[in-house]
């Protein structure tokens, strides 16, 4: 149950390319020199990206580069925005940020403690970027980092970001011979269409409310850019979303998206409006996303959720789905310095 899309989740697409490794380590650039803080040159690019996909304690290996140059193509990625520090003619640090649609962007940069001169080379690598963002008319950025890098953290929250989320990375198989469920007397689904969006929006707005799932993300962004961020989350079909009403009343929405360099179906959202709540109506949707997931012939599901919404973790659970990771949400709204 994650709201944001791409801005948020979709991005955990871009985490499956990261964590290659060969067992190098970054020269720590401990020579003192100033660094000098520039957009990336074409032939940055590489050396750039090694340090951005490195774990931890290591460097990237060539494969997992072209991985993701690989896989930005295929997004649409533009890579335009890599920034780079250097010192002494060597690129120390990196940081790209990632933009989807719905003015919102992802920076991803090298893990903390890769040594003190990537540090600070990162610390003074976020302002320009920021600055880049905001005036591509970006409103809000995100980074998602390890819970356990708490070097990075306050690299970020020295610059301005400040917690969201932490959240939790799950994934969970359809139960063999799955059906679509039957629905109760008086309810059905809702395709989304052009004639249907207004009706999607507003449900996904009702939804919010008294909502557990990114709270702090609450009136920071119009609902056209929410949605736009949703459909970017991997390879949009509407005919995977779906509203659930009874009657005229709309009483929630489920909006699930075909991963596109994995072999699964996404869960973008799964709301319900204050008033459908405690009637069991999300078990109904978990069984609608599994039966669509098997229909589709893919072997799992995957969705991330905010670790505090209890009530969601609690459905996903007992659903049979596991947790595989997680990530800690750092958000900076760029208008308020633009």
């Amino acid at each position: 149950m994650l709201r944001v899309g791409l801005f948020c989740r979709g991005v955990g697409l871009l985490s499956n390319l990261l964590g290659f490794k060969d067992g190098g380590r970054a020269d720590d650039g401990s020579s003192g020199a100033p660094f000098i803080i520039r957009p990336a040159a074409p032939e940055d690019l590489e050396p750039a990206l090694r340090l951005i996909l490195s774990p931890a304690g290591s460097t990237a290996d060539a494969r997992s580069i072209q991985d993701f140059i690989n896989f930005g193509r295929d997004r649409g990625i533009d890579l335009g925005g890599l920034h780079v520090a250097l010192r002494s003619g060597k690129i120390v640090s990196g940081m790209l940020p990632v933009v989807s649609p719905g003015r919102t962007m992802l920076i991803l940069c090298p893990p903390g403690t890769q040594s003190k001169a990537t540090d600070a080379a990162t610390a003074q690598l976020l302002a320009p970027v920021c600055r880049h963002g905001a005036a591509q008319g970006i409103e809000l950025a995100q980074t998602l980092i390890d819970p356990q890098d708490t070097a990075l953290e306050t690299i970020f929250t020295d610059g301005g970001f400040a917690r969201m989320a932490e959240l939790h990375y799950l994934q969970g198989q359809p139960p063999a011979g799955i059906a679509l469920p039957d629905l109760p007397p008086g309810m059905a689904w809702t395709a989304y269409s052009a004639e249907t969006h207004n009706l999607f929006g507003r449900n996904i707005l009702d939804s919010y409310q008294s909502s557990l799932d990114c709270p702090a993300l609450n009136g920071r962004r119009d609902i056209d850019d929410i949605i736009a961020g949703h459909q970017a989350s991997g390879s949009f079909d509407p005919k995977l979303w779906f509203l659930l009403r009874e009657g005229d009343t709309p009483l929630g929405v489920l909006l699930l998206s075909e991963s596109l360099r994995s072999d699964s179906i996404e869960l973008v959202y799964l709301g319900l409006t204050p008033a459908a709540r405690g009637r069991k109506l999300g078990e109904l949707m978990m069984r609608q996303a599994y039966a669509t997931v098997s229909a589709r012939n893919q072997p799992r599901l995957c969705l991330a959720v905010d670790s505090q919404n209890t009530p969601a973790l609690k459905l996903y659970y007992r659903h049979g789905m596991h947790r595989i990771a997680s990530k800690l949400a750092l958000l900076r709204d760029l208008r308020k310095n633009a």
